[in-house]
């Protein structure tokens, strides 16, 4: 008979299923689809994926900002029968979360530097010349409510909301909201691709037959949109799949054992990263 899996087993503790149902995900995909339905003409859909853009742009940074926060946390993360020299585990599960910073910073494909910001600019770009926009509808103030998604960002990838609770609880608080962004962002994208091949189809065929030349470099039009979504690379699920090993080897080195309140701080964290997701997508871009 197969031995019963452990259930405090950090695999058990923290895996796909429990997060998913910390949140309701079906509503979550309403509202991404919500969202694109309001989008009916030109300048509304530009300045939809200019704040998408603008939102995405500061993830880089924060699972940088995370990588550093767990790197530097030697005396948290500890391998048991190890002299103190050589106990500290810390690089190691940081690893597991720089995966995504790396390609957010050059997705290696391109022959050219080519991080996902650019990849962004470049749609962007190219959209407004389809859509037959001056450069203004790039100039455009960024509102309020985005200007605070925006900071909430590196709040939740540095598990501020968390850290008066011991540095343990600041780290998987923060664990927690990039494995949030991860989970909800490969089904946000793969929804916007969906949208976009079906109502705004010319605009895809445009957007994939076009570059545009920025920081010293080409980049392709509609990479943007495919290597996130579930329909073409689908790098969020892998970095979901990398920060999901990572969650659970810094149970497994956690000092001192105190499980519950690390499960419970990543968990909040998750949480607080799909509130951010719904007032991101609560944002108005009527203008």
């Amino acid at each position: 008979m197969a031995e019963a899996p452990d259930p405090t087993a950090p695999a058990a503790l923290v895996s796909e299923a429990t997060l998913r149902a910390l949140v309701d995900f079906d509503a979550a995909r309403q509202r991404v689809r919500d969202r694109l339905a309001q989008l009916t003409d030109g300048p509304q859909l530009l300045r939809f994926f200019v704040h998408y853009a603008s939102w995405n742009g500061h993830f880089a940074n924060g699972v940088s900002a995370l990588s550093s926060l767990l790197g530097g946390s030697r005396s948290l993360f500890r391998e048991e029968g190890f002299p103190r020299a050589v106990a500290d585990r810390s690089n190691y599960i940081a690893s597991y979360f720089f995966d995504a910073a790396r390609d957010e910073y050059d997705d290696h494909i391109n022959p050219a530097r080519d991080s996902h910001r650019c990849m962004a600019q470049a749609a962007l770009i190219s959209m407004k010349d389809h859509l037959g926009l001056s450069d203004a509808a790039l100039e455009e103030d960024e509102p309020a409510e985005l200007v605070t998604v925006n900071d909430n960002v590196l709040v939740g990838y540095t598990g501020q909301p968390a850290a008066a609770e011991g540095r343990a609880a600041q780290a998987f608080w923060a664990i927690g909201y990039h494995l949030g962004s991860e989970l909800l962002a490969d089904q946000e994208f793969s929804l916007i691709d969906e949208h976009l091949r079906k109502h705004h189809n010319d605009l895809v065929q445009h957007l994939m037959r076009s570059t545009v030349h920025l920081a010293g470099g080409t980049h392709r039009c509609y990479a943007w949109v495919g290597v996130h979504s579930g329909h073409g690379g689908a790098v969020e699920a892998d970095h979901f799949d990398y920060a999901l090993e990572g969650a659970h080897n810094a149970l497994r080195f956690l000092v001192g054992g105190d499980t519950a309140t690390a499960v419970r701080a990543l968990q909040n964290g998750f949480c607080a990263f799909e509130r951010d997701h719904a007032r991101f997508f609560g944002i108005s871009a009527a203008g």
